[in-house]
């Protein structure tokens, strides 16, 4: 039986780039059909969560050959993408993985094939994409993370750095990794279970990297498969050089937020493997994040 790979993409009240984001994925799955030597079937899922735009409307008249699950507008991220799990476990047999993807992004008609590629030579290993933004499609934003697994200290793989001084087929392991592109193969969800929707409503997909990472599965950036953000389109105040007193507040309680405190604590809770490096780890990376927090308050008064 031909396997099939299942693209899980969470949507919300956003019908114009939701519609950019499907062109260019569909553009991306027809060169994928005709360039696979494997001849792997790809399915996509859409999860609306409640949208009131006419964005399920739009999907299923001009899209027909794309799913389209319904929530109620209480799933969020976490919720939707485990909804689109579910329904990929007990509807598409012969399942090989999960490719989550955001609707805001841009990809080259390759993307696809080159992830899959990737994909092949890599089995039972998460796979994430590099991005890039369509200002500086040359250049890496994200290659991956190496963190400190005791101190949380930060620095990004091959930030800012050319993509032509990377060869063709090259993976860089990093220490988590984003959703934008993510590959998680079936035998994640069969080992650790689903995304913990309970600790990650929001931001969840860092969640299952981190415990796969704990099971003994390896995680890898792919460098051809390259995902340009939109950062227009993401959560406002995570963009916002200077935020005031208010907004820094909500920047640390706001579960949409990258600073929040409950999402600090889960992802160090994830990181670490006992209780003294937990401690360690969650006060470092507190401290990193409301020092980031508190420079941007302070730009917004000062400077």
């Amino acid at each position: 039986m031909t396997q099939t790979i299942s693209i899980i993409i969470p949507v919300y009240n956003r019908l114009n780039i939701t519609k950019n984001g499907l062109y260019y994925l569909i553009r991306a799955v027809d060169f994928f059909k005709k360039n696979d030597e494997n001849k792997f079937n790809v399915k996509i899922v859409i999860v609306d969560d409640g949208s009131t735009d006419g964005t399920p409307e739009y999907i299923k008249s001009n899209h027909p050959d794309v799913v389209v699950l319904s929530g109620d507008g209480n799933m969020w991220w976490t919720g939707a993408v485990n909804y689109g799990i579910n329904y990929v476990i007990n509807n598409i047999p012969n399942n090989k993985g999960i490719i989550l993807q955001n609707d805001d992004i841009v990809i080259d008609e390759d993307w696809l094939y080159e992830l899959l590629k990737a994909v092949k030579l890599n089995p039972n290993k998460l796979i994430g994409c590099a991005t890039s933004t369509l200002e500086m499609k040359d250049q890496i934003l994200y290659g991956g993370r190496n963190i400190n697994s005791w101190f949380a200290t930060e620095k990004l793989i091959n930030f800012g750095n050319n993509r032509s001084n990377f060869p063709k087929g090259y993976l860089a392991t990093s220490f988590d990794l984003y959703g934008r592109g993510l590959y998680i193969p079936m035998d994640v969800f069969e080992k650790i279970g689903l995304f913990n929707q309970q600790q990650f409503k929001h931001r969840g997909d860092m969640d299952i990297p981190l415990r796969a990472k704990k099971a003994g599965f390896k995680l890898l950036v792919c460098y051809d498969a390259l995902v340009y953000e939109l950062p227009q389109a993401t959560y406002g105040l995570d963009i916002k050089k200077k935020i005031s007193l208010a907004e820094g507040y909500k920047q640390l309680t706001d579960f949409r937020s990258s600073n929040n405190l409950k999402f600090i604590y889960y992802y160090s809770l994830n990181a670490t493997n006992n209780p003294v490096q937990f401690t360690v780890f969650y006060i470092s990376n507190l401290f990193y994040n409301l020092r980031r927090v508190c420079w941007r308050v302070l730009s917004y008064y000062i400077f």
